[in-house]
């Protein structure tokens, strides 16, 4: 899963290995929330060696994922194409240097991307999902999806400040009914 042997680049720069998997992940983690994906992730990209013994993996990654509308809770499938690149360096070149602040240390020669893939998917995951542009989310009062069609509950809110003077419009209502009989 997304692991490469990269001692031959390391050896030779003009070695390119060229990434194409697809990821086994039915669901992502987010938060606290376990997120369905419908399409398996296609992972597309290259590993270069840019400078000595600094490998660099450009890429893009295909999915579809299930989630929930923020405004009517309607399942909705987002396809997802994030892009990335991430600098790697082997933890056997490094010594004492202290590494680029960018870049992730690798081991033995194997390079996992796999992690580094899965957080690129979690970071291209909107964070508000809609249906549709023009959702009409869920009545506050009775929860009906208002894109299906009205509910019937009067959702017209009353000011209690004006509390008042309804009563005075009220009173004085009475008084001129009272007056013309």
């Amino acid at each position: 899963m997304l692991q490469y042997n990269v001692r031959d680049i390391l050896a030779d720069p003009r070695i390119v290995i060229t990434v194409e998997e697809t990821l086994d992940l039915p669901s992502i983690t987010f938060g606290k929330e376990e997120i369905p994906i419908v399409q398996p992730p296609a992972v597309q990209g290259k590993i270069r060696n840019v400078e000595g013994n600094v490998l660099e993996f450009r890429g893009v990654v295909h999915l579809t994922v299930k989630m929930p509308c923020s405004r009517c809770m309607t399942d909705v499938e987002v396809p997802l194409t994030p892009e990335f690149s991430q600098r790697f360096i082997p933890a056997e070149g490094l010594g004492t240097a202290e590494p680029d602040e960018e870049a992730e240390v690798f081991s033995e020669y194997r390079l996992d991307l796999s992690d580094f893939v899965v957080n690129e998917i979690r970071l291209g995951i909107p964070m508000k999902v809609l249906c549709r542009e023009d959702c009409k989310g869920l009545c506050p009062k009775c929860g009906h999806n208002l894109n299906e069609g009205p509910c019937g509950c009067d959702l017209r809110e009353e000011d209690p400040r004006w509390d008042a003077l309804k009563s005075l419009l009220q009173n004085q209502d009475r008084h001129g009914m009272e007056q013309e009989v």
